[in-house]
């Protein structure tokens, strides 16, 4: 069983030393929760994530609670949620009593110009990370360049573009199990009527055997 002190720190590590936060912090937490320890799968990973991006609410904490309750229920939730929110907390405590007055310095503006580099670097990292186990069939890359495209239209809230691209996906999915339920029920329909066709020419032939 994993211990929920191990969850704690494991989401800590994640919120103390990602720069970014969203999904610039999916890449830590891959490399933490897949590669370093083991405890889900590529799968479960993105499937947790497409609910935590579905979901209102910050991405991070939103997949914090998914995935601390699939470890330990309701305490590894609250132990990954917790993990994740306290870095920032207190980082911000610090930065607002003592190290605000120094963002002006060029040595910190130069620091921080990087750190949005490593940022951009590394939402490219994840993004190229979540499309081979998502992006699976044509229609997924179809749903994805539909996406990305409603999403550069300019001044298009982006929120438009998951509404639209997965109630259509949703909409297609339903109208290809529909079909396939109504194929099979076809086949089934044939299958009987074969059956039904068997039992009387048996019965013919024991009808015929009698008489003769």
């Amino acid at each position: 069983m994993i211990k929920l002190s191990a969850i704690f720190i494991a989401f800590f590590r994640v919120g103390a030393f990602t720069l970014g936060g969203g999904y610039a912090m999916f890449s830590v937490l891959r490399y933490e929760l897949i590669v370093k320890r083991g405890w889900v799968s590529e799968e479960e990973f993105t499937q947790e994530l497409a609910m935590a991006t579905s979901l209102p609410g910050a991405m991070v904490i939103n997949f914090s609670l998914f995935c601390g309750s699939k470890l330990r229920g309701r305490l590894g939730a609250f132990a990954a949620f917790l993990g994740t929110v306290l870095p920032s907390f207190l980082m911000i405590l610090i930065v607002a009593a003592f190290l605000f007055p120094y963002f002006k310095h060029p040595s910190v503006a130069a620091f921080l110009r990087g750190a949005a580099a490593v940022v951009a670097g590394l939402l490219a990292y994840t993004a190229l990370k979540l499309c081979k186990p998502m992006i699976t069939r044509i229609s997924h890359a179809a749903a994805a360049l539909a996406a990305v495209g409603i999403a550069l239209i300019p001044d298009v809230n982006p929120i438009f573009a998951l509404i639209l691209v997965s109630a259509a996906v949703y909409l297609l999915s339903i109208r290809k199990s529909v079909k396939i339920a109504a194929d099979q029920s076809g086949i089934n329909r044939i299958n009987d009527n074969n059956d039904d066709t068997d039992t009387v020419k048996t019965v013919n032939t024991i009808n015929n055997g009698d008489n003769k």
